[in-house]
């Protein structure tokens, strides 16, 4: 852990890895301020908590007794309070350094994939609280186990982290545990390809020490292949593979074989029983009684934003969800496919990224066969260049929609899309707001407006 009683300033203080690991920071002891561009709910509930927030960026934010300037990858070079802190020679480290720092001195479980890591650290910080761990945990996204808050201060030796491959900043960190739920092409404005995604998972799982454990899912390929060449410790889960370790057939959990016990789990998806089986793993190698692990998983109502029932607008059942992949929504419709079967389900979608919309577009324009209704508003634009804005539109991905045989409108503001939903023309019965951007304001503009 950090030194306690340091003064620590964090600029991109609302994302939501920032905004944990801050408030980690604070109730361990520090003095924590931070500042952001916009005020949200998050910075709200850190200003309640004692954290000193500075909407938008000014070189005064940052004081002269600051001893460590933490920022997000989202902050440019640019960013004045960056500036003044390496002209004072204010120590300054990105958020993955920092939490990288804070792994060293943990007994730290990194859990990483494509998708699904989320929710995976989530299930897995319940299990621990429930095995008596009284982990730490820092997760991207609010649950309501911990409070509707997006991080845990423990006073175990154990640090639960979602860790993200983006720009490999996961390769930072100190990891005793890893868990590896997928690899698929992301982020490919800044990988080469699929080849080089995969060699940062590959030389992440090298981290591990001798005595380290790596939990890994082997019904996926890209896994399969980074495993070459692998001799640590190694534990397996799959779907009816019986080669794995850990095996889900249906709902039944297999051990080597034999049946030890079934999911009934209040979410929704084939997808996040893989995902609870890699926690039931995880309780092996931690010693946590698995009826106890089974139980906390079944209970499990989701983190925020992943098939999150929100409420009604006329009668029409509102789910939020974060899937902004082409895979993701995929097992996101499917689910929703399974529990409303008969309903007309209307996915209303932010692509998120012009560069990630461009490079994924085919996988965008196949993964709503199981929906009735796709409405595109936007693509929310981030770490996009001029050139990437340019190079395709939200029709255009309408239109691939469309010829992939579901019915697509792009709808451009919240008003127009109420106005839709009232008149319901396509008689829809439930609405999945999707993406990873701003839409999930949508919900709030529907329920409160």
């Amino acid at each position: 852990m950090m030194n306690k009683h340091e003064k620590i300033h964090c600029i991109g203080i609302g994302g939501i890895g920032l905004s944990g690991f801050a408030q980690i920071l604070h109730e361990s002891g520090n003095i924590v301020s931070g500042s952001d561009m916009n005020e949200s709910q998050i910075t709200d509930s850190m200003k309640e908590n004692g954290i000193k927030i500075y909407i938008g960026h000014d070189e005064s934010n940052l004081k002269r007794t600051v001893n460590k300037v933490i920022y997000s990858s989202a902050i440019p070079e640019s960013n004045p309070e960056l500036i003044k802190a390496r002209k004072l020679n204010i120590p300054t480290v990105n958020l993955s350094e920092a939490v990288g720092e804070f792994t060293k001195k943990m007994f730290t479980i990194a859990i990483c994939g494509t998708h699904g890591k989320t929710t995976v650290t989530a299930m897995s910080a319940l299990a621990m609280i429930t095995g008596d761990k009284d982990p730490t945990v820092m997760v991207g996204s609010n649950l309501k186990e911990l409070g509707d808050s997006n991080h845990r201060l423990g006073r175990g030796d154990y640090f639960v982290v979602e860790a993200c491959e983006y720009k490999r900043n996961f390769l930072n960190y100190t990891p005793k545990i890893i868990v590896i739920t997928n690899i698929e092409a992301d982020h490919l404005d800044y990988y080469k390809d699929l080849e080089d995604y995969k060699s940062a998972f590959k030389e992440f799982i090298g981290k591990l020490p001798e005595d380290g454990y790596l939990i890994a899912n082997i019904d996926d390929e890209n896994i399969v292949d980074i495993l070459k060449g692998y001799s640590g410790n190694l534990i397996t889960f799959a779907s009816n593979n019986g080669s794995a370790d850990w095996v889900l057939r249906g709902n039944k959990i297999e051990k080597a074989g034999e049946f030890v016990g079934e999911f009934n789990l209040s979410i929704p998806g084939a997808f996040n029983m893989m995902n609870a089986l890699a926690v039931i793993a995880l309780g092996q190698i931690l010693n946590i009684e698995r009826e106890k692990t089974i139980e906390v998983l079944n209970n499990f109502k989701g983190a925020w934003r992943r098939f999150e029932l929100i409420g009604k607008f006329n009668d029409i059942v509102l789910v939020s969800d974060y899937a902004h992949h082409p895979t993701e929504i995929k097992s996101t419709v499917k689910a929703a496919r399974e529990r409303y079967d008969g309903k007309k389900i209307c996915c209303i979608f932010q692509p998120h990224q012009y560069n990630r919309t461009k490079n994924l577009i085919a996988g965008f324009s196949v993964s709503f066969k199981d929906a009735d209704v796709v409405i595109v508003p936007n693509i929310y634009k981030v770490r996009d260049t001029q050139k990437d804005a340019k190079s395709i539109s939200a029709n255009d991905l309408v239109e691939l929609i469309k010829e992939n045989g579901v019915e697509a409108y792009e709808i451009k503001t919240y008003k127009q899309i109420k106005n839709y939903l009232e008149k319901n023309p396509d008689g829809i019965e439930v609405v999945i707001i999707m993406g990873a951007g701003d839409i999930w304001e949508l919900g709030d503009y529907l329920l409160n407006s």
